[in-house]
């Protein structure tokens, strides 16, 4: 059963608010909005036959605020929406999103404190409805509350050290997933005075603890370096690199673990940019074999940077990519990431285990143009999620999709606006047939500026879903009409 997550939202806000109120404060924004939309559907049960029509009424309102002060920042978005559907009286809901940072320097001292609070919409189930839409979407609402002691030394001098303790609750409607999260991290470097060594010692660490059972991950990783700063362009070192996964009831599976070192060279370019190879010793040579790694990172200028890198780690060959460029009214960012994850509740399926740990490989693309009247944003992006245990019901999801918007300004009043997105998921599972889901999404709207902070906003949408599951294939039209009003 869900449990309505207004309390936790109204908690988390209250110590947003409440932290706010300590920040001395140079600069203070403070935007509060309310607003009212009506919505028709022609298919608001989502079916692929006999589709019935309906209407739906939301109203919001909402507070977006930042503080800027000497000592620290916060950072405060606020939203809450209420939903009357007229087809299904039970079906109405107030939904919460939050997102609030902030961070405040102690003195002098090096030590910082940070804290975050947010409220998010979940799909419930993402293979039964995979759209985080309050009008059709099958959602939850999750919150998250964490708190952080930093450290930071004066890197200009000898040494520069970096310490982080933290430790985040969260929250789900449903219980499901529910965990209190522990974390420390450690980066210990030579500073700048030093000119004829270098050393890095790069470690983190993280528990997740299972609420309303025993379960809980461990997640630890250490990286060393120790070498010569570069002469005539070459910088040789000896590198260290160990990880460990664990889960179960307290900790008590090993899922994956490897421990390497070896013999390693930079060649650089320039300050930025090098080139790097080396020769790395598995020291668990039963379930691990040495390797030749090698990793690129290129930094021409300030707008453009390129890091590659190659390894092996407990689950196999290992890769890593990010690109950022960035040139007038263009920028590119690119990214593909490797990580193992627990209690990621985002991609929920019925039957899977949330506290398992999974191999999550993402690849996105992002491209954004900013022109003088029109603005164009381009999104590709790729992910798989893979079982690590011998034993286990989860196989693999896949998902892959793109998007595109486009907006442009007619006039000082009014904007026109057209999206496109596509996603692909594929459920791969040992028991029962592998499912296939396919959504695609078309929004058109036009904003209208009537006078100052009054916008009106007119939207038409068409939501085509195809699945190889029965009944859960579905084509929905929708129009509506949204009035915002800012202060």
């Amino acid at each position: 059963m869900r449990k309505n997550a207004a309390p936790r939202a109204v908690v988390a806000l209250a110590i947003a608010v409440g932290i706010s109120s300590s920040v001395n404060a140079a600069e203070v924004e403070f935007r509060p909005e309310i607003g009212a939309e009506l919505v028709y559907t022609d298919n608001a049960g989502l079916t692929e036959e006999a589709p019935e029509s309906g209407e739906i009424g939301v109203l919001s309102a909402g507070i977006v605020s930042e503080v800027i002060g000497k000592d620290g920042e916060l950072s405060l978005d606020y939203r809450a929406r209420q939903t009357y559907h007229s087809y299904d009286s039970e079906k109405n809901k107030l939904y919460h999103e939050l997102d609030f940072t902030g961070d405040k320097k102690l003195g002098k001292s090096g030590f910082s404190v940070d804290a975050v609070a947010s409220v998010d919409i979940l799909p419930a189930e993402v293979s039964s409805n995979a759209i985080t839409d309050v009008i059709s979407g099958d959602l939850i609402q999750g919150s998250e509350l964490g708190l952080g002691l930093n450290y930071q030394s004066n890197p200009r001098k000898w040494i520069d050290l970096n310490a982080r303790v933290a430790s985040s609750l969260y929250r789900y409607e449903d219980d499901r997933g529910n965990n209190n999260d522990y974390d420390a991290s450690l980066l210990f470097k030579n500073g700048q005075k030093v000119n004829s060594v270098f050393w890095l010692i790069d470690s983190s660490y993280i528990r997740r603890e299972a609420r309303g059972n025993s379960s809980e991950t461990e997640n630890i990783k250490y990286k060393g370096e120790l070498g010569l700063q570069q002469r005539s362009g070459f910088s040789p070192f000896i590198r260290y690199y160990a990880e460990s996964y664990l889960q179960g009831v307290s900790s008590s599976e090993k899922v994956g673990e490897s421990e390497s070192w070896g013999p390693a060279v930079r060649y650089f370019r320039s300050r930025l940019s090098y080139f790097e190879l080396s020769y790395n010793f598995s020291l668990d040579k039963d379930k691990n074999e040495d390797y030749v790694g090698a990793a690129v990172n290129l930094e021409p200028n300030r707008r453009t940077k390129l890091f590659f890198e190659y390894s092996k780690r407990f689950y196999g060959d290992a890769y890593e990519f990010t690109f950022f460029h960035q040139k007038r009214r263009i920028s590119t960012d690119i990214s593909y990431i490797e990580e193992p994850t627990s209690f990621d509740r985002r991609f929920f399926v019925e039957g899977d285990s949330v506290e398992e740990q999974k191999l999550d490989k993402t690849f996105r693309w992002n491209t954004g143009l900013d022109l003088r009247r029109s603005g164009l944003d381009f999104e590709l992006r790729h992910q798989t999620r893979e079982g690590l245990r011998d034993v286990t019901d989860f196989v693999k999801d896949t998902t892959y999709g793109g998007g595109i918007s486009l907006d442009h300004k007619l006039s000082r009043k009014l904007i026109i606006a057209f999206a496109f997105d596509y996603d692909h998921y594929t459920f791969d599972r040992l028991n029962g047939i592998d499912q296939v889901d396919k959504y695609s999404r078309y929004d058109l709207s036009l904003n209208q500026d009537l006078i100052e902070g009054f916008f009106l906003t007119y939207r038409y949408q068409f939501t085509h879903r195809s699945s190889n599951i029965v009944g859960r294939t579905y084509d929905e039209n929708r129009v509506s009409i949204n009035a915002t009003k800012q202060f």
